[in-house]
């Protein structure tokens, strides 16, 4: 299987708080996934909030995510949906 990647920015004024997290942790649980996110030099898994809340992203951050299973496409766009969100989930 290959590895598929999405970058993109974070778009809501919050950043990526507790909610956000909590959803991105949802979509990858919910899907046959492998996925991690980069920010700031820092690779975690995105099934941990705590990790993903480590990185400190803020409104334009620049990230990007590390796909890799059957369901990787699906997950990818819903990821991309999410960060593209100027509001609350």
């Amino acid at each position: 299987m290959s590895v598929q990647t999405l970058e993109c920015s974070v778009e809501n004024p919050k950043g990526i708080h507790c909610r956000v997290t909590t959803r991105l942790a949802a979509i990858v649980a919910d899907h046959t996934v492998a996925m991690k996110i980069v920010g700031s030099k820092e690779s975690v898994d995105c099934s941990s909030i705590l990790d993903v809340l480590g990185l400190a992203l803020v409104h334009g951050s620049r990230v990007c995510f590390t796909a890799e299973g059957p369901d990787t496409d699906k997950v990818l766009n819903s990821i991309a949906a999410l960060f593209s969100q100027t509001t609350d989930p």
